[in-house]
């Protein structure tokens, strides 16, 4: 290996890449071993607690915390580390986000089904049995729907505020 493949190498260790928790240049496979220990202790992680957690004698256990100290700087187990958790933490949020939107493929299927039966039941009514109370309350509720639907509610001051709708159905549509 030249100087130049060297520095090269020294450059990309330093400037951390993304995946920084992988084994860098010059690592050997003992100090990467004790990193995977260190990284994968969790959040709360210290060298004490990742030494402690590796079955041994207490002359033992001291030789080692020096030893992972020395490779903790040398090979920025820290930073590495906290890489490691972001990349787990963005793994997480993109699961949340598919689970979200699975789940919201499955409400809008149900709210389509759901639509059509109070549609099957709008087209059997006769507009004779309705009284104007009935007439405002659907009005009111529709247009509540409707916002709803689109993301709005009114809020307690009158004014139009970002919302997740709210279903609720009339005893007339019950066991349908």
């Amino acid at each position: 290996m030249t100087e130049i493949d060297k520095a090269v190498d020294e450059a990309k260790a330093a400037a951390l890449p993304f995946e920084s928790w992988e084994k860098v240049a010059g690592e050997k496979a003992e100090p990467f071993a004790a990193f995977c220990v260190f990284r994968d202790y969790g959040p709360e992680r210290s060298i004490r607690k990742a030494v402690d957690s590796v079955e041994q004698g207490e002359a033992e256990r001291e030789r080692k915390h020096r030893k992972w100290r020395n490779w903790s700087a040398l090979f920025r187990w820290r930073e590495r580390a906290e890489n490691y958790d972001q990349y787990r933490e963005k793994l997480k949020q993109t699961e949340v986000r598919k689970t979200i939107e699975a789940q919201g493929e499955v409400h809008r299927e149900i709210t389509g089904k759901m639509l059509r039966v109070v549609g099957k039941k709008l087209d059997t009514m006769n507009a004779e049995d309705l009284t104007q109370n009935n007439v405002t309350e659907w009005a009111v509720a529709a247009i509540k729907m409707e916002r709803e639907a689109a993301g709005l509610a009114m809020g307690k001051d009158g004014k139009a505020e970002m919302k997740q709708g709210e279903l609720n159905f009339a005893p007339d549509f019950q066991g349908l």
